[in-house]
């Protein structure tokens, strides 16, 4: 027997060491993403309280507790969000990625370069819906097109909901070294405080040009293993056309398409894209725009997956690149790089349908000109305190002859702590194609707007300053367009003027009541080439948020003279007004309005005329798969004199969305709009379980209204599947 208690004793310590390894082991694995907070799976993650409320409040304590876990390992960074909160107050629902923004949601804020030059959130809404972003600073905007891969789930529970992250390093760009050290910040919003509120884990300040760029605690991560990408998107799309020709309507033969893109990493901080004959159709039409007293070409949103990367490094309020104007590639190769302290975008297009557009002082000319070749080139070095400096070269040949170039250098300045300093200053080449597309014998300076073969050049120019301080903001702006300046690779719709603008605004803040107050007052100074005065106007705004979740707008305008071609004009006075009233998940409404004088532009004597517009916004969720939104757009003006009507019309618009899931989805659109004299109804069926897998099947369709019966003039039908592979 004391031969035998020796073994026993060891079999004993043997199995104690492996009980504590398998224990060990357990503890230390990587988190479960369940939506499900296990205390075992996070205890070696760094917690972090959201103790701020940074909007409306600025930097007050939180009215709602918020943690957040944060654990990594070298191919993943794990984030958990513990939200606490009455379940009942919560506002989610279920719904495709990148549309929960108006919803309770958490987001983990990421700037591996530690150098503000960009931020970038990923999370989502108490319902698992993804959310992500990025955002530069100067961007008042955040480009919420900007997608990523990464894994979530999110449930509700008693005490409020829980949001679980797996973001995989490889979809990251970040620096090219062993030891990562990332700025790392965490948000979350909510309605539960009697409206939409912004808790952080760091500070708003008044000076900041990036909200998000804001976060200020840096994380050791350690050595990530490099993981390139190499990802194929081949697609397949099949589509008919139909339309109606003498009162017959017929179908053309089946149409299909097959092409492929893909990205390729080259390093942890550099990329390529192509698309080979790429399918960049939108599939979800524009909302229609009142655009019958617009003299000038209009903008719509980049909604095509390959531009939008890096589409941050391009936004501009002069408009040098708009990226839409590259219409219908067959070709396209894209190069972005994050390097230490420059960032740089390249691409490359081969355009079967290319626009012209031509820019002047009271209207533009916009046709397509047929094929053409396209280069865009934008460097920027950052120089650390929210500032850099950036270089921009593009260029398109048209295959008719002709070319467009800009060359130009931008750049904004941080300096001191509530000074920000903006400028731009580009030159542009341009030799008109010959061709007869545009119709006109319009001139500018000695130059014809009618395509003849000129060559000509422009500058354009602007500069400014604004000194923001907590409460107030004092700001000026120079912006000077030459007549000759063109950008072909852009949307500068107005030439041959100067603007001069001052402007002041303050801003009080409340913790009950109304929240938040704004008031703006602006002069705004306009000149033509020759320095003519052909605009004097000021402005007067009061924007609001109460703790009821109600928001309203004021805004009051005074033109004291105006000039549009060889008319004058005198005083015109409008008044315009925006209200929002949220007061549950399931119900909003908004409504806005404008009165007061208006030029009637496009009238072949213009006139002043009396001038009104309407518009209404409701939206209705009844459970949390189904949705309504309708939305109602009309305006009016008429004669000072007799009250003969100009134009008067309205657009309508009822949209049905049901989600079967996160990524599962069916829409409906219907639209009238009595300017066009038309009815149009689109139809969707999408699947997108992440950014890069697709399918949709839809169809839309025109219809004219005659002696109270449809008739169908325009039909497609589509399909789209596109899957992705990583090699």
């Amino acid at each position: 027997m004391h031969l035998i208690t020796p073994y026993i004793s060891n079999i004993k310590n043997s199995f104690a060491v492996l009980l504590i390894l398998i224990f060990s082991i357990y503890i230390h694995s990587t988190p479960t993403i369940d939506g499900k907070l296990s205390d075992n799976e996070w205890l070696q993650a760094k917690k972090v309280l959201l103790d701020l409320e940074v909007d409306p409040g600025r930097n007050l304590p939180a009215k709602l507790k918020t943690y957040a876990y944060l654990y990594n390992d070298n191919e993943n960074l794990y984030v958990a969000f513990e939200a606490f909160g009455n379940p009942k107050n919560i506002r989610a629902t279920t719904r495709v990625r990148d549309t929960a923004w108006n919803e309770d949601y958490v987001l983990v804020v990421l700037d591996p370069f530690r150098d503000d030059r960009y931020a970038i959130a990923i999370g989502t809404n108490a319902m698992g819906s993804q959310l992500d972003l990025k955002q530069s600073p100067g961007s008042d905007d955040e480009d919420r097109s900007w997608n990523i891969f990464f894994y979530s789930a999110a449930k509700i529970n008693l005490n409020g909901y829980v949001v679980e992250l797996k973001i995989p390093f490889s979809e990251l760009q970040y620096p090219n070294k062993d030891e990562q050290n990332w700025v790392i910040g965490f948000t979350r919003k909510s309605f539960e405080p009697g409206l939409e509120t912004i808790f952080a884990d760091f500070k708003n300040d008044p000076s900041d040009q990036c909200f998000f760029c804001a976060s200020d605690k840096e994380f050791n991560l350690g050595k990530i293993k490099k993981i390139k990408r190499n990802n194929i998107y081949p697609y397949l799309t099949l589509k008919q056309n139909a339309s109606r020709q003498d009162d017959e309507f017929s179908s053309d033969s089946p149409d299909n398409e097959i092409g492929i893109s893909g990205l390729i990493d080259l390093n942890q901080s550099s990329s390529i894209e192509y698309a080979i004959n790429p399918d960049f159709s939108q599939i979800e039409a524009d909302e229609s725009q009142i655009q019958i007293n617009d003299t000038f070409a209009i903008s719509f949103p980049e909604k095509r997956t390959f531009f939008l990367e890096g589409s941050d490094m391009l936004k501009n309020e002069i408009d040098f690149v708009y990226t839409r104007s590259i219409n219908d590639p067959n070709n396209a190769f894209k190069y972005i790089n994050q390097g230490e302290k420059n960032t740089t975008y390249a691409l490359y297009a081969s355009d079967e349908n290319s626009p012209y557009l031509a820019g002047g002082t009271y209207n533009s000319f916009l046709k397509n000109i047929g094929k053409s070749k396209v280069l865009l080139v934008k460097n920027d070095l950052n120089l650390g305190n929210q500032s850099s400096i950036g270089l921009l070269v593009t260029n398109r040949d048209y295959d008719v002859g002709g070319h467009g170039r800009v060359i130009g250098i931008d750049g904004i300045f941080n300096v001191k702590t509530d000074y920000i300093i903006e400028f731009d200053l580009s030159k542009s080449d341009s030799e008109e194609p010959i061709s007869d597309i545009f119709d006109t014998t319009q001139i500018f300076k000695n130059y014809t707007y009618a395509l003849d073969g000129e060559s000509f050049s422009g500058y354009a120019k602007q500069l400014k300053i604004r000194r923001v301080t907590n409460g107030s903001q004092t700001g000026f702006r120079y912006k000077e367009i030459d007549p000759e300046f063109r950008a072909d690779l852009g949307l500068i719709t107005r030439t041959g003027f100067k603007d001069l603008n001052y402007w002041q605004s303050l801003t009080f803040r409340n913790e009950t009541g109304f929240r938040k107050i704004y008031f703006r007052a602006s002069n705004q100074n306009r000149y033509d080439h020759t320095n003519k005065k052909i605009r004097d106007r000021l402005e007067m705004q009061l924007f609001f948020e109460t703790d009821i979740n109600i928001k309203g707008n004021f805004e009051v305008k005074r033109d004291f003279s105006e000039k549009f071609k060889v008319y004058q004009f005198g005083k015109q006075e409008s008044n315009e007004f925006w209200l929002n009233l949220s007061p549950s998940e399931r119900f909003s409404f908004s409504i806005n309005g404008e009165i007061g004088d208006r030029i009637g532009y496009n009238l072949d004597n213009p006139v002043i005329g009396d001038f009104s517009s309407l518009g209404f916004t409701l939206r209705y969720k009844p459970t949390d798969q189904l949705r309504f939104d309708l939305n109602y757009d009309d305006a009016e003006l008429k004669s000072k004199e007799n009250n003969n009507i100009f134009f008067e019309g309205s657009i309508v618009r009822l949209a049905t969305k049901y989600s079967f899931s996160n990524a599962l989805s069916f829409r409906v659109n219907i639209e009238k709009n009595e300017f066009n004299d038309n009815y149009f109804l689109e139809s969707l069926f999408q699947w997108k379980p992440d950014p890069y897998t697709i399918f949709y099947a839809g169809g839309s369709q025109y219809f004219d209204e005659n002696n109270d019966n449809f008739k169908i003039m325009l039909s497609q039908i589509y399909i789209k599947y596109q899957y992705f592979f990583r090699y």
